[in-house]
């Protein structure tokens, strides 16, 4: 669910991101790790964390996940972006290529400024603790559904980043202030345009780093998970905290570090209490942060190392981290994307293994082809050829199986591509409405959506599920 540091795609950006090695001497064995497979054997349904495996029903559990986000919206009864038959279809069509996870929200903030026309709506929280049960509903049908293709899901607490409001909006209901919003995409003139990103970075962060508003938003935010964690399914009947179609409980998509001189104890102590919340009230279910692990081995460890935090995550994003130069049409950048992929992903998975719990790739993406026929804009048509994707897409499935616990000798349980579109498609006139393709909708319809048409690259995601 990535918000990005937005590129512009005509501008070639090739930037180096230094990377601190771990600088551990050994491992560590994660107080969650070692208990989780004495301590739910007799939930043999329930996806569990063993050392640096995740099992399920007795047998090694290797996710091969795609990001949905939009389910909760999609599985509404009624409204606009209600479509219930094309869920159907998209999971039926995914279990068919071997996905058996989707990483979805569980969380939407409305705005006391009005809609906003980059952001999710209708909203699961209209207001703190207010809720539309219309959306909730959605959520509850979704879930209701994924058994029939034998899928699970990691469920998104909140965000990060705008787009569905995110935490951002939590600070602004506790200050009555408006959002700093950063670059995003202007639907109607087709070009990103926007505030400065240091200045949104400083605003978000106040909802774990501002002592002022801290026990206020923290109690929202402590309801919210309450109500999704205990939530009666409307559908089934069954709590969502007593439900093994839920694989995971993830904190925030993409937490991101605090620049400041406390920055490591104050965002190590809103982990360490949200989880703890979690395990108190449903100790069944894996739950983890939400990071990228973007920043060195030092943050990856204030991100992971709770006791509460049974499985780690990372992001991969080329194009947004300045390695990948999308308008180049050799393989020189694309090559050296995949080279810096397959660094971070040992980096996290030796990480993980000094914790000793898994990590799952829970992002990873490229943009179309961006040159010749398709160059700007049109890299965002359906038509536009996939050729630099599935080179990457290829290498980070072979990269994920080499480091696998059961296969290999990492801590890499899977990974989850983003994003699924499916039947959807991006408008061919520009609009402000949300066409809920695999982009949320700060950003281009089509930047980083699979279609159910790709099918060499579902193709790759089905070998990958083989091996």
């Amino acid at each position: 669910m990535a918000r990005r540091v937005l590129l512009l795609l005509a501008v070639p950006v090739l930037v180096l991101a230094t990377v601190y090695l771990a600088n551990s001497a050994g491992l560590r064995r994660h107080p969650t790790a070692m208990a989780a497979h004495e301590t739910r054997t007799g939930n043999a349904m329930f996806v569990t964390a063993d050392g640096p495996r995740l099992m399920c029903n007795g047998s090694a559990y290797r996710v091969s996940g795609a990001n949905y986000w939009q389910a909760m919206n999609l599985g509404m009864a009624g409204g606009a972006s209600s479509d219930r038959p094309r869920v159907l279809q998209d999971l039926e069509t995914l279990a068919s290529y071997g996905v058996n996870m989707v990483r979805i929200m569980a969380a939407s903030e409305g705005s006391q400024y009005g809609e906003a026309p980059d952001r999710m709506h209708p909203v699961l929280m209209v207001s703190p603790g207010v809720y539309n049960e219309d959306v909730f509903e959605g959520l509850d049908w979704v879930l209701a559904q994924l058994p029939r293709y034998n899928m699970t899901a990691t469920v998104s607490l909140a965000n990060y980043w705008t787009w569905s409001g995110g935490i951002p909006q939590y600070v602004s209901w506790a200050t009555d202030t408006e959002i700093p919003y950063p670059a995003q995409w202007d639907p109607l003139n087709q070009i990103f345009e926007g505030g400065d990103y240091e200045t949104f970075l400083a605003y978000a962060n106040r909802f774990y780093a501002d002592e002022s508003i801290y026990k206020t938003v923290q109690a929202w935010y402590r309801s919210h998970v309450r109500a999704v964690v205990e939530r009666v399914n409307s559908v089934t009947g069954i709590q969502y905290k007593d439900d093994p179609t839920i694989m995971a409980w993830e904190l925030m998509n993409e937490p991101q570090i605090i620049d400041a001189v406390e920055g490591e104890r104050l965002l190590f102590r809103w982990i360490d209490e949200s989880a703890k919340l979690i395990r108190s009230i449903d100790p069944q279910h894996l739950v983890t942060s939400g990071a990228e692990s973007k920043n060195g081995a030092r943050w990856f460890d204030v991100m992971h190392r709770s006791p509460h935090i049974s499985l780690a995550s990372c992001h991969f994003w080329p194009l947004n981290w300045g390695y990948y130069n999308a308008t180049d049409p050799t393989t020189a950048s694309v090559a050296y994307s995949i080279d810096k992929m397959r660094e971070f992903v040992h980096l996290n998975s030796k990480w993980a293994l000094e914790l000793g719990i898994p990590t799952v790739l829970f992002e990873y993406g490229m943009m179309r082809d961006n040159w010749g026929e398709f160059a700007g804009t049109r890299a965002y048509s359906p038509d536009a050829p996939v050729t630099h994707r599935n080179m990457f897409y290829s290498a980070v499935a072979d990269c994920a199986n080499e480091l696998s616990a059961s296969g290999g000798h990492g801590a890499v349980a899977g990974s989850a591509f983003w994003a699924y579109a499916g039947l959807a498609r991006p408008p061919k006139i520009p609009t402000t409405n949300i066409t809920w393709t695999g982009d949320p909708p700060h950003e281009p319809p089509g930047w980083n959506s699979v279609y159910d048409k790709d099918v060499e690259t579902l193709d790759i995601i089905k070998r990958a599920t083989r091996q």
